[in-house]
């Protein structure tokens, strides 16, 4: 307990020191006649970026970007595996999302841990790659049921509601 009290009188005097030293500080004082010495004879105009060119080298995380890469990596069925994204990451805000770039909850099969992505987009071609190779024909819902998609009972009918609203 003193000691606590012997670094709280000491906090509180360096910051009354600090606030006694910018109460003394006074600014460089403005010259009385601006010197003219330089001339700029232009100034370049400058490009103007679109707000994508801010986006670092990736598509922003939305439904709209996630599904236009699910199309152009040709995944079947891509309202439902969108929903199915939108499930899994809590819309795009769980730490794994976030964090991991893993939209679909995707675990490696040999010790269950999750898979970590550069980017977002690589987990759309895992969920190719790793999940839609198994699937041959029928309802995609019944194909999730069948491959033990997710623990959850209510999984496919919590999709199919969300895919509903796309």
């Amino acid at each position: 307990m003193a000691i606590n009290r012997k670094l709280l009188v000491i906090v509180y005097a360096l910051l009354l020191s600090v606030e006694i030293q910018a109460q003394q500080y006074q600014p460089d004082a403005l010259p009385s006649v601006a010197r003219v010495d330089k001339v700029c004879d232009s100034i370049d105009e400058p490009e103007m970026k679109s707000d994508s060119d801010y986006i670092m080298n990736d598509a922003a995380l939305t439904a709209e970007n996630v599904l236009a890469m699910l199309q152009k990596y040709d995944v079947k069925f891509p309202k439902i595996v969108l929903a199915q994204a939108l499930l899994e990451t809590g819309n795009f805000s769980s730490d794994l999302c976030r964090v991991s770039h893993n939209l679909f909850g995707l675990r490696h099969p040999s010790d269950g841990s999750y898979y970590v992505f550069n980017k977002w987009e690589e987990s759309v071609k895992s969920y190719r790659d790793d999940v839609q190779y198994k699937y041959t024909d029928g309802d995609y819902y019944s194909f999730l049921s069948r491959i033990g998609y997710a623990e959850d009972r209510n999984y496919t009918s919590k999709v199919k509601r969300i895919a509903n609203t796309l």
